[in-house]
C-alpha cells in the first residue's frame, strides 16, 4: 500500500527536516511513500526546504492546520493517509509497516499509533504525551489516551499487531488525527472536517467502520517547551471557545453523554482545587506506576488559573452587555 504523510506547516524550518527524516529513514519501499505538506504562506524558507526535499508541497491560504489537512487529502495519491505535525517523529523505523498492518482487514478504515516522549521532553510535554491536555484528561478520562482504552471500552478483536475496540458511537474516544493517525484515501469527508481534526474519526464509527490501536507504532510528539509555552499555548483556546460558539468543541459537546457534560462544567473548579487533583495523581502514580502522574496538580493549576483569568472578564461583560438591553 502506498502511503501519503500529510503534514500541515506554517513557519516550520527549524522543526519540519526533522520529521522529514524520519520518514526517509523508514524501512518500507520508499517508492510507496509520498510527503505532502500543505504550507499556510511560510516567510521562513519552509517551502523551499519541502521542494529540495522532495516534498509535494500545497499552498494553504487559510493558514490553520485542520483547513490543511482536507487541502492535503485532495492533494495525495496514496493509499493511506497518515497525517502529522511538524512536530511530530517518527520513533521507529518500522513505524509505517506497523501502522498499515491493520488495514488487510477491509473494516478497519483508521489505525492509530501510539503517541510517546523521549528523555529530550519538558515535564508539559510528557504529561500532554500521557494523558492529553488537563481539561480533556478530566473530561474522557481513560477515553483520552490510547494505552488506557482497555479501562473504558470493549475488546472486539486482538492479533499480534493491533487492538479493535468497541467504540459506542455515543461515548466515542478523544482521538486527535494530526497525531499519525492514518486512514483510508477513500474514506468520504463531508463539511465540518476543515475545521476539526477529530470530527473525521466519529463519523468513521458513525458509518460502522473500525479503528485499530497499534501499540508498536511509535510516534513523538514534542509539543511545547514548557509550562509557561503550554498556557500561552492553550490560553488562546479558550478565549476562542468562550466567545465563538461556532468553535468545533461545542459541536462535539452536543454528542457528549450526561456525564462528561457534568465533567466539563466541574473541571474549572477541579483544576483550582490543588487538593483534589493531588490526590487524584498521588492514588494514580501508586496504581499505574507512572511518574507523570505527579505532574497532573501543576498542569491543572496552571490551565485552570488562565481559564478563570479569561472567562471572569468574559462572563462580566456579557453580564453587563445584557444588563444595557433590558434597561434599553
Amino acid at each position: 500500500m502506498k502511503v501519503s504523510f500529510i503534514i500541515a506547516t506554517r513557519n516550520e524550518i527549524r522543526r519540519l527536516p526533522r520529521v522529514v527524516e524520519s520518514i526517509r529513514a523508514q524501512r518500507y519501499p520508499p517508492h510507496l511513500v509520498e510527503i505532502v505538506v500543505v504550507d499556510g504562506l511560510s516567510e521562513d524558507g519552509t517551502q523551499s526546504y519541502a521542494r529540495d526535499a522532495g516534498c509535494v508541497v500545497v499552498n494553504n491560504p487559510r493558514r490553520l492546520a485542520e483547513p490543511g489537512h482536507l487541502l492535503g487529502y485532495r492533494a495525495a495519491s496514496g493509499d493511506l493517509l497518515c497525517i502529522i505535525a511538524a512536530d511530530n517523529v517518527l520513533h521507529t523505523p518500522d513505524f509505517i509497516s506497523r501502522i498499515v498492518a491493520p488495514f488487510t482487514d477491509p473494516n478497519v478504515h483508521a489505525a492509530v499509533p501510539r503517541v510517546v516522549w523521549t528523555h529530550e521532553d519538558n515535564w508539559s510535554t510528557r504529561y500532554i504525551n500521557d494523558f492529553t491536555d488537563p481539561f480533556n484528561h478530566f473530561l474522557y478520562g481513560s477515553a483520552a489516551n490510547q494505552t488506557t482504552f482497555e479501562r473504558a471500552y470493549r475488546v472486539k478483536r486482538r492479533t499480534e499487531s493491533y487492538v479493535v475496540y468497541d467504540f459506542p458511537l455515543e461515548k466515542p474516544p478523544l482521538v486527535a488525527i494530526a497525531q499519525g493517525t492514518t486512514v483510508r484515501a477513500g474514506m468520504p469527508k463531508r463539511e465540518g472536517w476543515e475545521e476539526d481534526d477529530i470530527l473525521p474519526l466519529v463519523d468513521i464509527l458513525r458509518e460502522r467502520h473500525d479503528i485499530a490501536y497499534v501499540p508498536g507504532a511509535l510516534i513523538e510528539h514534542h509539543t511545547v517547551e514548557g509550562l509557561s509555552n503550554f498556557v500561552r499555548k492553550f490560553g488562546p483556546r479558550i478565549a476562542q471557545r468562550l466567545e465563538d460558539r461556532n468553535q468545533p468543541v461545542w459541536h462535539r459537546a452536543a454528542g457528549w453523554s450526561g456525564d462528561r457534560r457534568l465533567r466539563a462544567y466541574l473541571w474549572p473548579f477541579y483544576s483550582i482545587s490543588i487538593v483534589a487533583p493531588a490526590a487524584v495523581a498521588a492514588v494514580n502514580a501508586i496504581r499505574d506506576r507512572r511518574s507523570t502522574w505527579l505532574y497532573h496538580p501543576v498542569i491543572n493549576l496552571a490551565l485552570g488559573l488562565e481559564f478563570w483569568r479569561r472567562a471572569l472578564p468574559y462572563a462580566w461583560s456579557v453580564a453587563r452587555a445584557r444588563l444595557r438591553r433590558q434597561r434599553a
